[in-house]
């Protein structure tokens, strides 16, 4: 389950650069880095309306978005659009944080990474159980191989039903949906390799074949590995 507010900020701190998280419906949920001026030409309407376009065009939300030569980086992650910026590539331009668009694609990744420590440890309030912890570290240590519900409760010496419980409870997700989860952020990264073919990703992170990480990705994201990946090639170049 996200964190979206240390998410939010461990994103600012580490980048500089505002950032907002908005829900589906377009409702702010958390923001970092804005002030009243950031405020006003944020454009709200806008940005909702280019993310509507493009997910009627069935692209994958990933992509740039650019108002009076200010550039948004927008992204979809676990249901949640995150939207990095204003950002100027005008190094003149005093009011707004500059970076060059050669650092762009660093940015988002940055933000992947935080997210998929979020999804890998505990960093809400609450403390895990010690076996649901061992279980989360098991994960980030063998995501890409394959993973047995069974053979982790023989190896954490507990019982299949009682543990899927206390994960359930613990998570607010199964462990096969956590899992899910957890490789689809991985996959992501690869997918910028135009050298690996849809399979090649699906098996690096621990998928067995390439139609049920397509099934799995766009349940996810609500887009298929393909256009994550078209949409990737296209804001590089």
């Amino acid at each position: 389950m996200l964190n979206i507010n240390y998410i939010s900020k461990t994103f600012f701190n580490c980048c500089n650069i505002p950032i907002k998280a908005i829900s589906k419906d377009y409702k702010e949920i958390e923001k970092q880095g804005y002030n009243n001026y950031l405020d006003c030409i944020y454009p709200s309407d806008k940005i909702q309306s280019f993310i509507e376009s493009e997910m009627n065009n069935n692209k994958d939300i990933s992509t740039l978005f650019i108002e009076n030569d200010t550039h948004y980086i927008i992204t979809d992650a676990c249901n949640v659009f995150f939207i990095l910026g204003p950002i100027s590539t005008n190094e003149f331009n005093k009011q707004i944080c500059y970076k060059t668009f050669e650092c762009f694609e660093y940015i988002e990744y940055i933000l992947f990474k935080i997210i998929e420590n979020n999804l890998i440890y505990d960093v809400n309030s609450r403390s895990y159980n010690i076996y649901v912890r061992k279980a989360i570290y098991y994960i980030h240590q063998n995501y890409n191989k394959d993973i047995s519900i069974d053979d982790l409760c023989d190896k954490l010496n507990i019982n299949k039903s009682y543990f899927c419980n206390l994960f359930k409870k613990s998570t607010n997700q199964t462990f096969s949906n956590f899992l899910n989860y957890f490789r689809v952020e991985k996959s992501k990264k690869l997918l910028s390799d135009p050298s690996l073919s849809l399979l090649d990703v699906a098996l690096e992170v621990g998928f067995t074949n390439q139609n049920y990480y397509t099934i799995v990705f766009k349940k996810i994201t609500n887009q298929t590995p393909s256009a994550y990946r078209k949409e990737l090639i296209t804001i590089k170049n």
